[in-house]
């Protein structure tokens, strides 16, 4: 995991509620771009820099798979970490 916790932004020019179909959050991370895009049938999708870099599906909920996607920003984040900050 990252040292720092992602601070994710929801994007409030998409729907909200019970018939919002899909649910954006935005973060910022040293020069990354980072997207979520969250369904209520438990899918989600990660982009950084506008490319896709992980995709979970068939979890129970849009919360469960905005969790499993913000776990896989935050390795993504943490091994970029590693290389730019190599260990003597």
């Amino acid at each position: 995991m990252t040292k720092k916790t992602i601070k994710w932004t929801p994007d409030t020019t998409y729907p909200v509620g019970k018939g919002a179909t899909e649910q954006r959050f935005t973060a910022t991370v040293g020069d990354d771009e980072l997207e979520i895009d969250t369904h209520p049938w438990g899918d989600a999708e990660l982009k950084i820099d506008g490319k896709t870099v992980a995709h979970v599906e068939g979890d129970k909920s849009a919360g469960d798979a905005f969790r499993d996607i913000e776990e896989a920003a935050e390795k993504f984040e943490a091994e970029k970490d590693k290389i730019s900050t190599p260990e003597d």
